[in-house]
């Protein structure tokens, strides 16, 4: 539980002209590691994750959120982390 809340201390979600960036604030140097760029909703569901929610909870909140069906949020939403744990994030 520490090491993810390391996670989200390291990984800062800034807002600038209508976008959402994800930022290493932690980077040792070269190379460096650009801004993950999100939407509107990896936006919500970064947040929602640094509130450590589980995927579950965080699928049925953007359902309703959204009005979306929850089979498909939570594919979203699994396909988001998936992307961060690609990225060495998660």
């Amino acid at each position: 539980m520490a090491e993810q809340k390391n996670i989200f201390k390291r990984y800062q979600l800034r807002q600038a002209a209508g976008m959402y960036f994800l930022i290493d604030c932690e980077q040792p140097g070269l190379p460096y590691r650009r801004p993950m760029t999100l939407n509107e909703v990896g936006a919500r569901i970064w947040e929602l994750l640094s509130e450590g929610r589980d995927r579950e909870q965080i699928a049925r909140i953007l359902s309703e959120e959204y009005e979306v069906e929850l089979a498909e949020v939570s594919e979203d939403v699994d396909l988001f982390c998936r992307q961060l744990k690609e990225q060495n994030i998660l």
